[in-house]
């Protein structure tokens, strides 16, 4: 059977880093998402079908939180109140309803906002804004969520 969401990787690069987020990428399709397809105060796989992983070549600091050089699994909690938590996950390979809290090296806010425009598709990019900062984005439908990324 067809996927419905694709696969897609965000590539970029800050100072000394490369990163990769390899994520599926669902669609709104009309639908309310948040409270609905992604509920609140529950941990989403953050995209579709296999967790989405990210890549770092070295070590950096995402929302504040220390993260080594490696491979880890983004997960995310959308909050009934508007706000939004990112969890950085140390398993990584498993399918995207495979969830271990043991295996979690930490969780931070994300910044919340709005898009410009409704986003049809689930996006993630990194945005370079210097040769050691940028942020990493999250957006679908209405909402948008970021956290900074420093490189060590």
């Amino acid at each position: 059977l067809k996927q419905l969401s694709v696969r897609d990787t965000a590539r970029a690069t800050i100072g000394a880093a490369t990163f990769s987020v390899d994520y599926g990428r669902p669609l709104a399709r009309g639908r309310e998402l948040l409270g609905t397809i992604l509920p609140f105060d529950e941990v989403w796989r953050t995209g579709a079908n296999a967790a989405t992983q990210l890549m770092i070549s070295a070590p950096i600091t995402l929302g504040g939180m220390r993260v080594p050089a490696g491979t880890y699994t983004l997960w995310t909690v959308p909050r009934k109140d508007g706000h939004a938590d990112l969890i950085v996950n140390k398993q990584f390979g498993q399918w995207g309803t495979s969830y271990d809290e043991k295996q979690n090296l930490g969780r931070v806010p994300l910044s919340v906002g709005a898009t410009k425009s409704l986003v049809e598709e689930f996006t993630i990019s990194i945005e370079p804004a210097g040769p050691r900062k940028g942020t990493l984005v999250l957006e679908w439908g209405p909402f948008r969520w970021t956290a900074p990324i420093v490189v060590m």
